[in-house]
């Protein structure tokens, strides 16, 4: 079940409201407990999983009660059906019933360090999902607890424990963070985090693949910065020169990025030369997770609703390429998948003041493989959010790159919306430019 606050990020429309989306439903704040009801007795839904999105956005009377009543309604006393919850904690900051409901499930998250102390138990769970915020608490409460850099990394290994494990660990990663004190000239971005806390966190708990999320917001956009008064610990972040990052000795069968939520990173993927956003250094972002996160595979979900590309889309896919190549990588299979709007397919010809169909950047060989996803937006009614989460089918076509000398390969896979294809192309135009890029989405 996904309970979710919705709001239009392009307008910056998140001001708290008195209703939530719940598996895309929209429904009132007096509704919520009758509706739990209702799928208590009369449908007799049994939930296994719940993931909450932005509850933090909500009015703090109507999150509290939201929070208690997915509790005492959904999950129950004692959790008996439930197998994962996703995001709850950010309405409570990690409280009694969720840390017992934790002991629980084989997917849980993202973890606040009140909950982390409470898991003195052996478990091994399925994912696990942790915050950048998390890494600092962590640092900051083992300085509290020592005198010097080695009684502090004694509390380290004290605090994270390796009774509990996790097959694949999910890293929540906020874009946009502040520093207190800053004044009015804020500077949000990607905020420096305690690599020995990530490695032992790692190491300890056996995690065998990663999941990172890019989010341009999160509740927690404000730092932590006193374990930065010592020198304790090494500051990493992904978007730092990677030349200056320490390659890991641990290895993973698989690093996925999502930045279905990024604006940052995702932006910056596709633009070398931004013109009112400065880049934020996220062309660094492949060879540090590399070094980081050590793996020969990654794969990686650009934003389909969020920053999505618009214009030119040889500039795109040849800025792609170069920012994916621009450490000669050994040994790694990436693949992309890049969500466009149609208009990106075309470029207003100066000279002849008439449209013209762009190619295929040069570098990429076009694959037979046709390809097909859905994915759900939402149209906002100006302040009241989406009336209705629209299931939209996306078509693709992948296109490759292979260094077989590097043995690195590398598969972009372009999306569109069926919607825009069938209506926003003028087909004398795709007649006029039968080896266009577009023109290999109707062959």
């Amino acid at each position: 079940m996904k309970i979710e606050y919705a709001f239009d990020v392009e307008d910056r429309i998140f001001q708290p409201k008195d209703y939530i989306y719940i598996n895309y439903r929209k429904i009132n704040n007096q509704d919520v407990l009758p509706y739990f009801i209702f799928l208590n007795t009369a449908v007799g839904v049994k939930v296994r999983k719940i993931t909450t999105r932005r509850l933090w956005l909500l009015e703090d009377k109507f999150k509290r009660r939201l929070h208690d009543l997915i509790h005492s309604q959904l999950i129950g006393t004692n959790g008996t059906n439930i197998q994962t919850v996703i995001g709850l904690e950010e309405a409570c900051d990690g409280c009694v019933k969720c840390s017992n409901i934790a002991k629980k499930c084989l997917e849980y998250g993202p973890l606040r360090i009140s909950t982390l102390q409470t898991m003195t138990y052996s478990k091994n769970y399925k994912k696990l999902h942790v915050t950048d915020k998390l890494f600092e608490d962590i640092a900051e409460y083992c300085i509290s607890k020592s005198k010097n850099k080695e009684e502090c990394f004694k509390e380290l290994d004290k605090t994270i424990l390796s009774t509990i494990s996790c097959d694949k660990l999910a890293l929540w990663i906020n874009e946009n963070r502040v520093i207190p004190n800053e004044g009015t000239d804020l500077k949000f971005d990607h905020r420096h985090m305690p690599r020995e806390v990530i490695d032992i966190i790692l190491r300890k708990w056996n995690v065998k693949s990663l999941k990172l999320c890019m989010l341009h917001m999160t509740k927690e956009h404000m730092c932590n910065v006193k374990w930065m008064q010592y020198d304790y610990f090494t500051r990493v972040r992904l978007n730092d020169p990677y030349l200056k990052t320490k390659q890991s000795d641990l290895k993973f069968s698989h690093v996925e990025v999502s930045l279905s939520y990024s604006s940052n990173c995702v932006r910056d993927l596709g633009n070398r030369q931004l013109i009112v956003n400065q880049p934020k250094g996220y062309d660094n972002f492949i060879p540090n997770i590399r070094r980081m996160f050590p793996t020969d595979k990654i794969t990686m979900d650009l934003s389909h609703w969020y920053d999505i590309a618009r214009t030119d889309i040889e500039k795109k896919m040849s800025t792609i390429l170069q920012v994916v190549t621009m450490e000669q990588h050994q040994n790694l299979s990436l693949d992309i998948k890049f969500f466009v709007e149609s208009g990106i397919v075309k470029k207003l010809n100066e000279e002849t003041n008439k449209e013209d169909l762009l190619g295929i950047a040069p570098g990429y060989v076009l694959q037979e493989n046709r390809l097909h996803c859905f994915k759900k937006s939402s149209p906002f009614n100006g302040n009241n959010g989406p009336e209705v989460f629209l299931d939209n089918k996306w078509i693709g076509r992948r296109f490759q790159v292979d260094h077989a000398e590097n043995r690195f390969h590398f598969k972009l896979d372009v999306y569109i919306k069926e919607k825009e294809l069938e209506e926003r192309l003028d087909k004398k135009l795709l007649q006029e430019y039968p080896d266009s890029f577009v023109g290999h989405f109707y062959a």
